[in-house]
Parts: structure tokens; sequence; C-alpha cells
């Protein structure tokens, strides 16, 4: 079970109406009588915590035998890591996974100039971003996963590093990191924050317990206007909010010089290659089906298809079988040839190879009620965009691109198919990648945008 996992658990919880009215009741009395709970929403968030380590032992066992961590990491998941810094200054940078490490990135540079007396920590939440992030690491950024929410850990892990301020990069908040970290007076920054509609309605059923949670942030960077209103909305008073802009309009791409894809270069011609990014259950079969209808017209498209969770790899096999396709599967080490149509790129790590593959990408996530996945990174690599029309987790940045004709939308296998072979055409495709990339990219603002971000982090300390 993972971190994110305890936290949605949890919040179903206390948003849940099954709840015994006597139980509550006496609670509150006690709240009355002797001041002892300040916030019976808070009280239930912290006991479902603590009966949360009734599965803990079952947890670690799995996760390490599936390889999702080591003993190591776990260790520092319950805040029993070995890192230490010998600074009293330290800031710590929290990201969850790669998408937000790829942001903190960005902001690094900048952090760690404007702090040179400090030293920093980066922590972050699964094994792929903390492979990643270990590269940073010097004298001065020290790395390690990420506590989880038990009020224990998050003590041990304060007290082990003695952070001066907490900054999240994006997203993950977790209500016990927020109250310990408070009740220590430590400034809490939230950088190129957003929230998606579902997160925001889970927190608008359990409004006591938002208030106590976001009313604790000292300052918050939202990326675009609906992260703005939402956090507003949930109790982050205006004045504390500020509409910066996304930092990712500021990434680059970083030329991939890798043999793999020099192999798949070799048999799935860039131009007529489709990446179907990041799919889902249930999206699969719509873009098996819109590669079908696409070859009727142009038999030599290819696809390289990357599922979100690579241990859905055999049942997309099989609907690949099922639709008579030829293809590889990377995660047995092979590589497509000629004959093949699909290469079922069912590894992590890798979407810089399949955007730089691709002349056009699918982003999935987008047909069914995920919420979308970021465009930016395909586009980053000058791979023209496809998506459907369930992006609310990049809402704003999404309705742009459509109304800039920086994308297609889809939401069938006749629409994806058609939108694929219209962007078969260089002209289109072309127009339609500058189209994206002047909406999403704007490096004139990068330093002041930082500037900004880092003076108000060093006026918090």
């Amino acid at each position: 079970m993972s971190d994110a996992l305890f936290q949605a658990t949890l919040i179903g919880f206390v948003s849940s109406e099954k709840h015994n009215y006597a139980f509550t009741s006496c609670l509150t009395r006690v709240y009355n009588a002797h001041n002892f709970i300040r916030d019976i929403c808070v009280f239930k968030y912290r006991l479902m915590m603590a009966l949360a380590w009734l599965v803990v032992p079952f947890v670690c066992l799995q996760r390490i035998m599936t390889g999702k961590d080591s003993f190591a990491t776990f260790k520092a998941r319950f805040g029993f890591g070995q890192g230490r810094s010998a600074n009293a200054r330290l800031i710590w940078l929290h990201a969850a996974s790669l998408g937000e490490f790829n942001t903190l990135e960005l902001l690094l540079p900048a952090l760690s100039e404007k702090f040179s007396t400090y030293d920093l920590l980066i922590t972050v939440s699964n094994k792929l971003a903390f492979e990643r992030a270990k590269n940073l690491a010097s004298g001065r950024v020290h790395v390690e996963i990420a506590p989880l929410d038990f009020s224990s850990v998050i003590n041990r892990f304060l007290a082990r590093w003695q952070p001066s301020c907490m900054i999240t990069i994006e997203n993950e908040v977790y209500p016990n990191r927020i109250f310990k970290a408070a009740q220590q007076a430590l400034p809490i920054i939230f950088v190129n924050a957003r929230m998606s509609a579902k997160s925001f309605a889970t927190w608008q059923k359990n409004p006591r317990l938002a208030q106590q949670v976001f009313s604790r942030i000292s300052y918050c960077f939202a990326q675009d206007q609906n992260a703005f209103e939402r956090f507003s909305a949930l109790g982050v008073s205006r004045e504390r909010l500020n509409m910066l802009g996304n930092l990712k309009q500021f990434q680059e791409a970083v030329p991939v010089d890798h043999p793999d894809l020099q192999a798949v270069q070799g048999v799935f011609p860039y131009d007529k290659t489709l990446c179907v990014a990041s799919t889902h259950k249930g999206e699969d079969q719509i873009v098996l089906d819109a590669f079908a209808r696409a070859k009727k017209t142009r038999p030599d498209l290819k696809m390289i298809l990357v599922p979100r969770h690579p241990n859905r790899s055999a049942e997309i096999a099989a609907l690949i079988a099922a639709h008579g396709f030829s293809y590889a599967t990377r995660s047995r080490s092979e590589l497509p040839d000629q004959a093949d149509d699909i290469y079922l790129a069912d590894t992590v790590g890798d979407m810089s190879l399949w955007y730089s593959a691709a002349a056009t990408t699918f982003v999935a996530g987008s047909l069914v009620s995920v919420g979308g996945h970021t465009p930016y990174e395909p586009a980053v690599f000058g791979s023209a965009i496809i998506h459907g029309s369930q992006y609310s987790n990049f809402q704003a940045i999404y309705e742009r691109l459509v109304e800039n004709k920086g994308s297609l939308q889809a939401d069938t296998g006749e629409d994806i198919a058609a939108a694929w072979v219209c962007l078969l055409e260089p002209a289109a495709r072309s127009t339609q990648i500058e189209a994206a990339q002047a909406t999403l990219f704007d490096s004139n603002d990068k330093d002041k945008m930082l500037d900004e971000i880092t003076s108000k982090i060093e006026a918090l300390l």
C-alpha cells in the first residue's frame, strides 16, 4: 500500500456518513470539556492512521517481495533513514514522483544559488524518482525516500533532519506532515501547485479537516487559475496565494542517445509511429481499435504502447494478440523487428525514448476518469499531441492547447485514427507542433519567475 493510498483510505473514512453518532458526540464533549481534541476530523484522521499500523507488516513484505522497496528504503519510509545534515540550515524539498521531480530540477539551480549557505534535502515517494534523485546527491544535497504520514514517523524524520522549511512540488497534501511542520513553526510552501477536480471534490467532503490542513500552508504558488481557486476554497487565504504559472514551461529536451532507441527507429519509421503514453485499464482496447482502423489505409503504421502500470502487461498483450497484431515486449528484453506492428514498452522510466521515437503521441489517461497526464513531455520532444476529453488534472493547459490548435482531441477509436492520419501529413504535424510549443513553452520569464519564488522563500525563512 502506498503513502497516497493510505491518505485516500483515511479521507474516505472521514467523509463517511455511517459513523456512530454517540461516539462522535462523546468525543465532542471531551473536546469541549478538556480542550483535548481541537478538531474531531483531525482526531479521526489520526485515529485511522493509528489503525493503519495493523496492516503495515503485510504491506512491508508485499512491497519488498515485488521490488517496489528494499529494506533500506522501507526503513526510510518509517523515519529510520541514515541520512543527516551537519548544517543547521536545511531546506526540505518534496517531489512525489518523476513528473514532480522534473519540475524540481528546474527550480534546484536557483535555490542552490540563492541559499548557498543551506543544505538541501530532497525526498521522493517512489523508487524510480529515488534513483534519479540520487544522481544529484552531493555534500550539500541529501536524498531520501519520503516519510509516511504517521505522526510518530514524521516526528522521527523532523527530529533527525531538523529542516528550516518544507517545500512541496506540485501536489501531495498530507495532513500529519503539515500539522507537525506547523507545530515546529516551519514555513510550509507549495511550488507549482496543482489540484485535480477529483482531489478537490474529495477534500470538499471533509471541510473541517481541509480547513485545518490548508490554513496552515504559509504560501502557495499555483500553476494555473483552477489550482488557485481550489487551494483558496479549501483554506489557503488569497493573500498567501500567487497564480505564478507553470514551471514546466521552461522544460528543455535532453537529447536521447540510447542503443534501444536506435534499434526501434531502425524498424519503426519516426513519422509513421504513434506513441501511446501511459494507458490505463479501459483505454488499450480503444487505441488498438484506432490502430486497426488507421492500418486499413496505411498498413505501414507502427505503434509504441506504454502502459502506466507495467503489471498490466499480460492483459494488454492478450488484447494485442486478439487484434492479430505482431508485437515485441520490452520487459522480456525484446526489441521489435520489421514484421512487428507494436512495441509493448512495459517498463518505467523510459518515456523520453518513446517520445523521441514517435512523431505523434496519444496522451492517455484522458479516455477514462483518471484526469489525463502532462502534455509538456511529448511537446518538449517535438511529438504532436492527440488526447481524449478527460483531462481534469491539467484542464487549463489542455483547454489552451485545443483553443490554439496545439493538439487534437479524440475520444473514440474512429476519431483517434482520423486524427493520427491527419497528422501523418508533415505540414499539418509541423503546424500543430509549433502551436503546441508556443502555447506550452516560454523562456522569457524564467528568471523573473524563479526569482519571485526564491525571494518569497527567503522572506519566510
